[in-house]
């Protein structure tokens, strides 16, 4: 189960590299305007402070997690473990407040926290079997 939770993790991990992607360095292309709904590059101009800081924080969550799946392969399982569970459990927290503060949002909410909520569970129950 462990691995398995990895792996989800490691999946999480690179959605919010894309999402930092997005946020942070392509916010006004066209992509990121239809992920986010913005409909105007003046528009996304506006919000372009926020994003860029809400994409660093994504990239953050994510290399937590990576790094604790390095760690959990090089050894000091624990340690590991630590750090990947504190990374997803940001991650799903954050699809949670997204869920309950925007119902427009909730689609989103599910794509974001759904890898996060699957790796939380698999570590969850392979440290407890």
């Amino acid at each position: 189960m462990i691995v398995a939770g990895l792996i989800f993790a490691a999946a999480a991990a690179l959605i919010d590299i894309f999402i930092f992607y997005l946020e942070s360095i392509a916010w006004e292309s066209e992509r990121a305007r239809a992920t986010f709904g913005t409909s105007t590059v003046e528009e996304a101009r506006v919000t372009k402070f926020m994003a860029y800081n809400q994409g660093f924080y994504n990239l953050f969550l994510a290399l937590l997690a990576s790094i604790g799946i390095v760690v959990w392969v090089a050894g000091p399982s624990t340690i590991g473990l630590t750090l990947v569970l504190a990374g997803t459990g940001s991650m799903l927290a954050a699809a949670t407040v997204l869920f309950c503060s925007s119902a427009a949002h909730r689609l989103a909410a599910v794509k974001q926290g759904v890898l996060p909520l699957a790796a939380v569970v698999l570590l969850s129950l392979g440290l407890a079997l």
